[in-house]
């Protein structure tokens, strides 16, 4: 482990890790599809719901600009799952794009 940066708002913790390492510390994952040559940025999920995924997003993009290739996303329950940091970063995307248009709708209705 490199460096852990807690987001204590944003319901998440994220860390750096060697790629190498990732076999060790979570056993029985699934590594075939990703690079575990370089770093590999590890997110502890908090609950769900206080996820902010804003600021989630903005840190795989932080750590994507500085050469990281690998996300493992660690849930409090269930099973950690790694995946391309960019395909992460699409799904928070998403996510984001999709609440965005969630609050818009309910402030159409409450104005009609």
């Amino acid at each position: 482990m490199t460096q852990v940066r807690s987001m204590a708002s944003g319901g998440f913790v994220a860390e750096r890790e060697f790629g190498f390492h990732l076999a060790e510390r979570f056993q029985g994952i699934d590594l075939s599809g990703v690079d575990t040559a370089g770093l590999a940025l590890v997110v502890h999920i908090g609950k769900a719901r206080s996820l902010n995924m804003y600021k989630l997003g903005r840190v795989l993009i932080g750590a994507a600009t500085g050469g990281v290739k690998t996300a493992v996303v660690v849930p409090v329950e269930g099973e950690a799952v790694a995946l391309p940091i960019f395909d992460l970063w699409m799904q928070v995307d998403a996510s984001q794009e999709l609440k965005d248009q969630l609050r818009l709708e309910s402030r159409v209705r409450a104005a009609a």
